[in-house]
């Protein structure tokens, strides 16, 4: 990954809302502060506003650069049996035209990583993976099989998430018609200029959303599509930044390897399995077969989990930060029970939610406290998910 973060491809694009360009922007900007360097392109915290941007995905429809993201092309009579032995599903039982979230593991049962994989065809996959460069390791695994290709095409695709109430229409309006059809978690082509776009019902909020992929230059039909639909539709779709997807994702209790754990695999007590992490419905013990880490994951399933995650609130207007301590009171005793991985305020809520991993032996403590700058105060322990949204899922989307 470069030092040096560099504009991505629809930055000017997401940010022609904000005052000022990218040059005034990074003038001032402060790296892990104003923004993230993701595999060498910057990504905002904030585009404009993040109340703004979060109401627009759950409102309105906002739009998020994907194309920094790692592409794997997986190929070859092999390929799903690749995917089975990596994942901790059966990626080779998915039809064709098929997406879906994909997790796989360390030998020793912790969460490697995540990434969206999308079936095009029997002996055809793409997987997109956030940030981690796992290139080796698929070039090792292909190693295990007779027939396989693994390509890097992250160079290759652009990508845009398109998000929020009214991404169908945005979609629909952008002349992919049809569009709000297409059932979650399923892939379809649509022409669109001189080229075609493919396009997945997934997405990261939490909310109605889908993911649009395409060749590098198609980019300006995209955004001149884009433009149309606004005036169309009398919306603006303007960028979301970090911020927001932190807060979408967390009101939907989805987790995020590197967030929610270290993913630096150099204390195992920082790191979380499938089972520790809520996930354990995307992991399949019973299926024949080996996968990676499957040994261990059957032990803790045997053995018990060492850790819990649910949700919390705090209703202090305190400056709460990723990985504060969770205290709770046992046997007349405060004593740290846990962590808060992830925290982000919540505008509607007007207070801090997140995600907390609870020591299994406190999992029914229904609260606790958290201490910041030397003052304690109240935590509550919720359910997940925070918030669930009813239009997500349904077929036809509404336009």
């Amino acid at each position: 990954m470069s030092d040096v973060a560099q504009k991505s491809l629809f930055y000017d694009f997401l940010a022609r809302y904000a005052e000022g360009s990218f040059e005034t922007y990074m003038a001032d900007a402060v790296a892990d502060e104003d923004y993230l360097n993701w595999n060498g392109y910057v990504l905002p915290y904030v585009f404009t506003d993040e109340a703004a941007e979060y109401a627009a995905v759950r409102q309105g429809c906002a739009l998020f650069d994907a194309t920094p993201a790692n592409k794997y092309r997986i190929t070859g009579p092999d390929a799903g049996a690749l995917l089975d032995y990596m994942t901790t599903r059966a990626m080779s039982a998915l039809a064709p035209m098929r997406a879906t979230y994909a997790i796989w593991c360390t030998p020793d049962g912790m969460l490697n990583d995540d990434a969206m994989l999308l079936k095009l065809g029997e002996q055809d996959y793409l997987l997109m993976a956030a940030e981690v460069d796992h290139t080796d390791y698929l070039a090792e695994l292909a190693d295990r099989f007779d027939d396989v290709t693994v390509t890097d095409e992250s160079a290759l695709w652009a990508g845009l998430a398109v998000q929020g109430a009214r991404s169908a229409a945005v979609l629909a309006a952008l002349g992919l018609t049809g569009v709000e059809q297409l059932r979650p978690f399923h892939v379809a082509e649509f022409p669109l200029a001189d080229g075609r776009v493919v396009v997945a019902r997934v997405g990261f909020t939490g909310d109605l959303g889908y993911e649009v992929w395409f060749e590098r230059s198609l980019a300006p039909a995209v955004m001149a599509g884009i433009e149309r639909a606004e005036a169309a539709l009398g919306l603006q779709v303007g960028g979301y930044g970090l911020t927001t997807i932190q807060l979408c994702r967390m009101e939907s209790g989805m987790i995020v390897p590197g967030w929610d754990t270290a993913q630096t695999f150099e204390d195992r007590d920082l790191e979380r399995s499938p089972l520790e992490l809520g996930l354990a419905w995307n992991v399949d013990l019973d299926r024949e077969g080996d996968f990676v880490g499957k040994a261990a994951l059957l032990a803790e399933r045997a053995n018990g989990s060492r850790f819990v995650m649910t949700g919390f609130e705090v209703d202090a207007d305190c400056e709460l930060t990723d990985g504060t301590e969770l205290l709770g009171e046992v046997d007349g005793e405060w004593v740290a029970v846990g962590t808060l991985p992830s925290v982000s305020w919540s505008h509607e809520r007007g207070h801090w939610i997140g995600l907390a991993s609870l020591r299994s032996p406190y999992a029914s403590l229904a609260g606790g406290q958290v201490e910041v700058d030397g003052e304690r105060y109240p935590a509550r322990l919720v359910s997940l998910p925070f918030v669930t949204v009813p239009h997500r899922r349904q077929v036809p989307a509404p336009l």
